[in-house]
């Protein structure tokens, strides 16, 4: 009996130390450095939404989530005009807006969450600091998604190369700066990179099955066919129609996945799957392009026209048929879009260390071809999202901020895989004198990669509000002000729409728009207030607000309101008296409302540099 019991213990400490209970541990200890590194970093750098794009998809997911439909409350004047001139109906329907800018995949999977959700967690008061739909959904949600990409990954790496090789690149990943900034932005990009990691790899599954490493030359046919091989080459199609559905530039990395299959299935019918792949794909967001067409006369409602354009245009009420169709400015953000971002974006996917690794790489020639087909579809799909980066009008900002434009960072993983791959393959024909230099030599490279991160985590500390240009507590007392059916504008709508929960229309580019609005296109009542932020305020005086895209604007900031203007009720508002509410009456002097008293602990301090307008004076 007791030889038995030590038979047991013995065996259960090999499984520990040797066997599947090791790889159980070291999971687990993989798992709390992942929830640890989460919670240190999102308590040091998460202050709540700041994306423009993040918060508009907030609110469309909640008007999902409340039965409203695909409708918005970020009412931009170039879709009142498309849904006028172009609908079926001819109306703008500003009450039910429907959204014709956004693609549906990821505010679905947000209502989907918020459906299920007391309608108590979308009320703020004074007290918080952050929305609590982002605290307890949207961050989550995104680092769920980080998390499983992560984990996606590393087993794809440890099949391609060596356990060696996946552990490296997935300890880089993990404490990745890049990749924790866009977990903590509320952007649809973790769900993207999920989803492309899943088409590529699906693929990749196919080339495994049917050409196998060791088989040498590829076959010129099948004896049979493979039904898993055909159903990953489904699923894949599947997941890249997701892919558009989640970001409609997405979609052009189709076209290096088509040759991709061409390339796996090159003499077994390879031009026939490659069809069969893209019917599937069209077949999959063909449902959406048709709502699309139904409701507002377009198959990408408005999201074409940045083509051609990208804030001016969307603020644009009546736009001139050359701003909505100019091939020269589309050459024109091809040619310089292009440079700007194979000269800036591609070095800045990673730490520049890293990037150089896997570029000298590509001239490596792998001698398992799966590897090489599949290091030569990730070039393709770099370079397709520079491409539609610079066709689409996507401007990356200085500093590496997140950015849901960002195709590039789509890719950062595949890319650290090759170039940890490399830097192996560099290290292991290098003779050093003993296993501490090499240990050494590994232990530098990963210190240079993860340095990013650990700067961030060092102070100066980030402010407890995205300020400027705006703070939710506040944003959220001028919607109580003002109730749920009426409309308002801003310079900031998408942050009126999500947290204030009231339908704001973009500050249009003139005057005359806004009160052609308010006169002939909202309900009853008209437009009943106009928040100015920031986000107008603090730009240069002269070249932006003077001369630039809010001219028209400048004068009602220097106390200059035209005789028509229809809201003549004005005060400024905090933080520091540095926004400026405009409305059709003192709604703040009106019995239960009353301006927010400014903590001085809470006052945010004022920009440096920043140009504090004429009416705060």
């Amino acid at each position: 009996m007791e030889g038995s019991s030590d038979v047991k213990v013995q065996s259960g400490v090999y499984a520990v130390e040797v066997g599947r209970g090791k790889r159980v541990v070291l999971w687990i200890l993989a798992a709390l450095v992942a929830v640890g590194l989460s919670l240190v970093y999102t308590a040091l750098q998460f202050r709540g939404l700041e994306r423009a794009e993040a918060m508009d998809m907030a609110q469309l997911a909640r008007n999902i989530a409340r039965g409203e439909g695909f409708t918005t409350y970020v009412i931009r004047p170039l879709s009142l005009w498309q849904m006028k001139e172009h609908s079926p109906t001819h109306e703008t329907r500003i009450e039910q807006h429907p959204d014709i800018y956004n693609p549906p995949l990821y505010p679905l999977v947000l209502a989907g969450i918020f459906k299920a959700l007391p309608a108590s967690l979308f009320e703020m008061s004074s007290a918080d600091r952050v929305f609590s739909p982002e605290r307890w959904v949207i961050l989550p949600l995104n680092q769920i998604f980080l998390l499983l990409s992560l984990i996606v990954i590393y087993l794809w790496s440890k099949a391609l190369f060596d356990t060696r090789v996946a552990v490296t690149a997935g300890l880089l990943l993990l404490f990745s700066d890049t990749l924790w900034s866009y977990s903590i932005a509320g952007l649809p990009t973790n769900l993207l990179m999920l989803l492309v990691l899943l088409t590529v790899g699906s693929l990749w599954l196919v080339d495994r099955r049917l050409n196998p490493p060791a088989s040498g030359e590829e076959p010129a046919s099948l004896r049979r066919p493979d039904v898993a091989a055909i159903a990953l080459l489904i699923i894949s199609a599947v997941l890249a129609g997701l892919c558009f559905l989640t970001r409609y530039t997405a979609g052009l990395l189709v076209i290096p996945l088509l040759f991709y299959v061409w390339r796996i299935l090159r003499g077994r019918g390879a031009a026939g799957w490659a069809l069969l792949y893209g019917v599937i794909f069209l077949a999959v967001i063909t449902p959406w392009l048709i709502r699309n067409e139904l409701v507002s006369g377009s198959l990408l409602g408005i999201a074409k026209y940045q083509l051609f354009g990208g804030e001016i245009l969307q603020r644009t009420y009546q736009p001139a048929p050359e701003a909505l169709f100019s091939f020269k400015a589309v050459v024109r953000e091809l040619v310089t879009g292009t440079r700007a971002h194979f000269v800036g974006s591609l070095r800045e996917l990673s730490s520049d260390f890293l990037i150089c690794f896997f570029l000298v790489g590509v001239m490596y020639a792998f001698r398992r071809r799966d590897i090489a087909r599949l290091r030569g579809v990730v070039l393709g799909l770099l370079g397709t999202g520079i491409l539609a980066m610079a066709l689409f009008g996507v401007s990356l900002r200085p500093g590496f901020e997140p950015n849901g434009g960002d195709l590039l960072v789509l890719f950062l993983p595949l890319v650290a895989v090759f170039g940890v791959a490399f830097f192996y393959l560099l290290l292991d024909r290098l003779n050093f004198p003993n296993i501490l230099m090499k240990g050494a030599a590994i232990g530098l490279f990963a210190l240079v990669n993860v340095a990013p991160l650990l700067y961030t985590m060092l102070p100066p500390r980030r402010g407890m509000f995205p300020y400027p240009p705006y703070i939710a507590p506040y944003t959220a007392l001028i919607g109580k002000w003002f109730g749920p059916e009426e409309i308002g504008a801003s310079d900031l709508p998408w942050a009126m729409a999500w947290v204030g929960d009231r339908r704001t229309v973009w500050l249009p580019l003139e005057i005359k728009n806004f009160e052609d609005i308010h006169y002939f296109v909202a309900p009853k009542g008209g437009i009943s207030f106009m928040l100015l932020t920031p986000y107008m305020l603090d730009r240069k005086f002269q070249s932006e607000l003077v001369k630039g895209e809010f001219k028209e604007w400048s004068s009602i900031v220097r106390e200059r309101l035209p005789a028509s203007f229809p809201l003549k009720a004005v005060t400024m508002f905090p933080p520091s008296n540095e926004q400026i509410l405009f409305a059709d009456r003192p709604r703040w002097t009106e019995k239960g409302a009353a301006l927010p008293v400014e903590p001085e602990d809470e006052k945010p301090a004022t920009k440096k540099g920043a140009q504090q307008p004429a009416a705060a004076k």
